[in-house]
């Protein structure tokens, strides 16, 4: 039979000896701890620079990435005259190469192009257009050397939100205001080239989780999934509070149902039917609290609120993926630095934050967008960099991807 040894049996060593293990046992624990606090590991890959690619530092806007790792962004070029600029959309492919999607440098077809591409994972990129010459404003689709026009306000249409969203159909969902003699009603619409399908208008009643509703009509960007659903924010008439809401074609559920004192921003939508939006309002404890949450019909999910660590969040929406995961610019509490984090923690999930050194520069300022994160956990930014060496303003597009 084997004995049991009690440890208070066993000679003690020296106290020094003990003082020095007990010393070393501190020092391993403090150093796994401050291993678990480090930012998440990135590898960074620069896919377009304003010097290296002749782009204006001051006109990049926002970058979209697909599932294959293709990069759409827009950006500005300096006319031949050397005085005035251009814009245009661009797609760096995967493996390096530069698409131009859309770029008119004598300004003949476009006075302006919306600043939000929206891209599926065939490459197609979605966006509004400004016409020249006043002609009105268009919705077009775009790939390599093909345009196709989606909507035009020389129709239906008297104009359009600029910001839209494309699914690997190649739907393009957009919120637009019809014609005069339409009494100029406000709705979500959808199309692919063809025919525009009419989802709501704020004229008439559409079906809200079974009961009749009436939306109040607004221009913000609507979020369409690889199922046709269709996310997006609006106003409930008659007490006009804004919601979260999904659907098409006049039936829709309820995200985040309407309430007085909640503030809502425009969703993200994945194929599971799961949206992400920013969310403001007043706590028990009166304390006015802003959240980056996720949900699909029942209790929201909170990601990260100003309670924590962070004080707030970037201009766009969060991004989401089909596995669920959030990405979102934040500053914390200290408002000394603004960062892409992945999760709540503002070191453990930090990709990348304004004072750290990216391309042999120290990066001044980000971008990041809903459309900046992708199904392999790959991000999409834009960063403003200071070269150590020169006093010319620099910007860059990246793409990070996680370790494995």
């Amino acid at each position: 039979m084997r004995k049991l040894t009690d440890i208070r049996d066993q000679p003690r060593a020296p106290k020094s000896l003990r003082l020095g293990l007990a010393l070393v046992a501190t020092l391993t624990l403090f150093l796994a701890l401050a291993a678990s606090a480090q930012a998440a590991t990135y590898s960074f890959t620069k896919v377009a620079d304003s010097t290296r690619d002749n782009f204006n530092p001051f006109r990049f806007t926002c970058a979209s990435i697909n599932n294959r790792g293709d990069i759409a962004f827009k950006a500005g070029r300096t006319s031949a005259d050397g005085l005035n600029s251009f814009d245009g959309i661009y797609r760096v492919n995967a493996n390096g190469t530069l698409t131009t999607i859309v770029e008119d440098p004598e300004r003949k077809r476009f006075g302006f192009i919306g600043n939000f591409p929206s891209m599926n994972d065939l490459g197609d990129v979605s966006f509004a257009v400004n016409l020249a010459k006043n002609d009105g404003q268009a919705i077009l689709l775009g790939n390599v050397g093909k345009l196709t026009t989606i909507a035009t306000t020389k129709k239906e249409f008297n104009f359009f939100g600029f910001d839209t969203s494309v699914n690997n159909s190649r739907e393009v969902a957009f919120k637009a205001e019809l014609d005069p003699q339409f009494d100029f009603a406000e709705g979500l619409f959808s199309g692919s080239g063809s025919k525009i399908t009419t989802h709501y208008l704020s004229s008439s009643d559409a079906s809200l989780d079974g009961q009749p509703a009436r939306f109040g009509g607004n221009d913000s960007r609507p979020s369409i999934n690889n199922l046709g659903q269709i996310a997006f924010d609006e106003t409930v008439q008659p007490n006009f509070n804004a919601g979260i809401f999904i659907g098409r074609q006049g039936s829709f559920r309820t995200i985040s149902a309407p309430e007085t004192d909640r503030q809502v921003r425009e969703p993200t939508l994945n194929d599971a039917g799961t949206a992400a939006f920013e969310t403001s309002f007043f706590d028990e404890n009166g304390q006015f609290v802003t959240a980056i949450v996720t949900g699909n019909g029942g209790a929201l999910t909170t990601v990260v609120d100003t309670n924590g660590p962070f004080g707030f969040f970037g201009f766009r929406p969060p991004s989401l993926n089909n596995n669920g995961d959030v990405a979102f610019v934040g500053i914390p509490d200290d408002f000394q630095s603004t960062g892409i984090f992945v999760g709540p923690d503002p070191v453990a999930d930090r990709v990348i934050a304004t004072g750290e050194t990216l391309d042999g520069a120290t990066v001044t300022n980000l971008s990041f967008c809903e459309e900046g994160l992708n199904d392999a956990g790959q991000l999409a930014f834009i960063a403003e960099l200071a070269d150590p060496d020169s006093f010319d303003p620099r910007t860059a597009v990246f793409r990070a991807t996680p370790a494995q």
